[in-house]
């Protein structure tokens, strides 16, 4: 399954990148999808990757290539919930003057065989909704400074489950 999206965002390339790549580690104060993450060293890796309790269940990521000239950002999945197999994404920010950007999200994941054969026509249009969200989401955040109605509705139905208030 593959997702390509591209969004305008009011604000520079450099708030983007920072917001993407400096802050990497705290996907879970913008992303509906990320209710709780936290960055972590990899052993052998340069970059590092994180770890996010997401919508779809718990995730491990590993950066595999940043290149902050270009501002580019790849990671990929080395601990998938149940449904997936594997998972690669890849985020650009590309000026397009000096207060606006575009940020391309690519995402090539491949679903587990028995959740893709039983219920791959369920979950590849969940997916796609929910990263199409996430994009929104940063986009909402880097330009009103809070997380959006999505990311507020996600935190309080997680952790309403977990027993805890949203932060």
């Amino acid at each position: 399954m593959k997702v390509n999206r591209t969004v305008q965002i009011n604000a520079s390339a450099i708030t983007v990148w920072e917001m993407l790549y400096k802050n990497y580690g705290q996907a879970c104060d913008w992303a509906s999808t990320v209710n709780e993450s936290a960055f972590r060293n990899v052993v052998g890796s340069p970059y590092g990757g994180r770890t996010c309790s997401t919508t779809f269940g718990d995730v491990s990521e590993i950066i595999d290539h940043v290149n902050e000239k270009t501002m580019e950002l790849q990671y990929h999945l080395d601990d998938t919930p149940f449904i997936m197999k594997a998972a690669t994404a890849h985020w650009k920010v590309t000026s397009t003057s000096v207060n606006t950007s575009d940020v391309t999200m690519k995402l090539d994941a491949t679903l587990a065989t028995i959740p893709g054969l039983l219920m791959g026509w369920l979950i590849k249009p969940k997916m796609k909704k929910d990263i199409y969200q996430t994009i929104d989401d940063l986009k909402h955040f880097i330009e009103n400074g809070e997380p959006s109605e999505a990311k507020k509705k996600s935190d309080a139905n997680y952790f309403k489950k977990k027993g805890r208030k949203a932060a």
